[in-house]
């Protein structure tokens, strides 16, 4: 069977002194359909490294002005 992958964006919001490389490492997350075979979180960027990214226009989200 023929498979493609497809990128998704997703914004965590969590304490403000916790870490995220834990934090992600130590959650669930489901993204449950019959047609996905699988998910891996692939990069984690905090606000400020969005914002530093912001100018070359990461995934598109340079318009975006607050993530939620």
């Amino acid at each position: 069977m023929k498979t493609k992958m497809v990128y998704l964006t997703v914004a965590v919001e969590m304490d403000a002194d916790a870490d995220e490389q834990e934090v992600i490492e130590n959650c669930d997350y489901f993204f449950d359909n019959s047609a996905i075979k699988s998910t891996e979180i692939q990069e984690i960027f905090t606000e400020d490294q969005l914002q530093e990214k912001n100018n070359s226009d990461l995934y598109g989200l340079g318009s975006h002005s607050q993530f939620v």
